[in-house]
């Protein structure tokens, strides 16, 4: 979520235009309503932009959502910032010191990880986590 920051997260075995629909559906159920637009980069799980004159199946559920979906341009991941940081901040907080039996207790600590990270106070939202912005801001 943009403005307060809140993340969702969810381990899939590839990356693939199934796993991308199937992640956004589960997250649209997490955060409880529909985002008005999808930023993403131009992956092949994403878009086929460019290749070819066929839509990708998350054009196609965008669509259906009546969900914008933009695409970053090629090569500038700083254009997704936000994400980038959160992956560097999975990667030094969570793979970096977790090991995981199978698939199973992956999700399971990952569920934890999620909530533990979802309730980080930070500096940009003036110290408050992420569950406390978005509680505030379902108040206005």
């Amino acid at each position: 979520d943009e403005a307060s920051r809140e993340r969702f997260i969810y381990p899939y075995m590839e990356q693939s235009s199934y796993s991308t629909i199937d992640f956004l559906k589960r997250a649209i159920v997490y955060f409880g309503y529909q985002p008005l637009i999808l930023q993403t980069d131009n992956g092949g799980e994403f878009t086929y932009q460019k290749k070819t004159n066929r839509t990708h199946p998350l054009d196609k559920l965008c669509e259906e959502l009546k969900l914008q979906h933009k695409c970053i341009r090629p090569r500038t991941p700083q254009h997704n910032g936000k994400v980038e940081r959160s992956h560097r901040n999975d990667q030094e907080r969570f793979y970096n010191h977790m090991s995981f039996y199978n698939y199973n207790d992956l999700l399971v600590q990952m569920k934890r990880y999620l909530n533990r990270s979802n309730n980080i106070p930070m500096q940009v939202l003036s110290w408050k986590s992420p569950l406390e912005k978005r509680r505030e801001l379902e108040t206005l």
